[in-house]
């Protein structure tokens, strides 16, 4: 009985632990190639956009093809979801600074998940 709770709420965090385990996966994977090849902060930070951003697009491609109609709500849901967590591990790790750059990322982030959605329910038809 216990163990039934604690999956109904963990399948309502489905998203969140993805999302963290992807970032885990992917920060050691970047720190390996970064170990071997010296990579620059500016490239490193752009590996990190298109990491992210693909991890975004291929969630709301899931949600889309998922959905029954209005791809573009389940893609703003799942995306301010994804911001939000982002928010909270910057908080967390003391790296948070909200400026116009972190600004346009978040919002990059949104439009892929939201992009991703709509393609996702488009391809389902």
């Amino acid at each position: 009985y216990l163990l039934g709770d604690n999956m109904k709420y963990l399948k309502k965090f489905k998203d969140i632990i993805s999302l963290l385990i992807f970032i885990i996966i992917f920060v050691s994977i970047l720190s390996i190639f970064n170990l071997i090849i010296d990579i620059s902060p500016q490239i490193s930070k752009i590996i990190c956009l298109l990491g992210i951003s693909l991890y975004c697009f291929t969630i709301g491609f899931k949600k889309g093809n998922k959905a029954e109609n209005k791809a573009y709500k389940i893609g703003l849901k799942t995306g301010l979801i994804i911001i939000l967590t982002l928010y909270v591990l910057s908080i967390l790790t003391g790296s948070f600074q909200l400026n116009l750059s972190k600004i346009i990322y978040y919002l990059i982030l949104v439009i892929v998940t939201i992009f991703g959605s709509i393609i996702g329910i488009n391809k389902k038809h």
